[in-house]
């Protein structure tokens, strides 16, 4: 099955997100400035997307607004971009500047990966919406877009508790447990 470009305009507009660490580390930006600039970029698509769905009438003209980027399950709870640029904002917070640009990498680059693997090959479900190819491609992306960053041993461990925990039927969004998981994990499995 191949993605739809529906699908594939989401995962475009995900691996556009992956600028966002490659300023933080290529600008040299402080965690401060690297807060302010994103905070200030993304605070307005937040709060609309928290508008719309307390002021109900206000939620068709969103809608109209973004329906080519909008999954249907979206029209009634905060949307996957409000959920990404919120966990961007809080992993860059969280963590030291390599850990965080790493796992910011690993959910623009890794979850596009296994999206587009698993609807293109398809294969063996492992859970819900997750197939063993996706999963796959989830772990080698993973791997390599932290290995220019850590030893191999720490972006592979890495790699492993962000591709195991995007599978997980968790209650949070992918966008906030995937590079919370890989910071976290970086972070100990690093050698100091």
């Amino acid at each position: 099955m191949r993605p739809s470009s529906f699908e594939s305009a989401r995962k475009l507009i995900h691996l556009v997100g992956g600028l966002i660490p490659l300023i933080y580390l290529l600008l040299n930006l402080t965690k401060f400035q690297a807060l302010l600039i994103l905070g200030s970029l993304a605070l307005p698509f937040i709060v609309a997307d928290v508008l719309r769905l307390r002021w109900p009438a206000l939620n068709p003209w969103f809608l109209r607004l973004f329906q080519g980027a909008m999954r249907p399950e979206e029209e009634k709870r905060l949307t996957g971009s409000t959920y990404y640029l919120v966990a961007c904002w809080f992993t860059i917070l969280m963590f030291e500047r390599t850990v965080a640009a790493a796992a910011l990498l690993v959910l623009a680059c890794a979850d596009t990966a296994a999206s587009v693997a698993g609807q293109a090959m398809g294969g063996y479900r492992l859970t819900k919406g997750k197939t063993l190819s996706g999963t796959g491609a989830f772990l080698v992306t993973a791997f390599l877009v932290t290995l220019p960053l850590f030893p191999a041993s720490t972006a592979f461990a890495g790699a492993i508790v962000a591709a195991v925990t995007e599978c997980l039927p968790l209650p949070l969004d992918d966008n906030i447990t995937v590079p919370l998981a890989a910071g976290i994990s970086l972070t100990l499995f690093h050698p100091m």
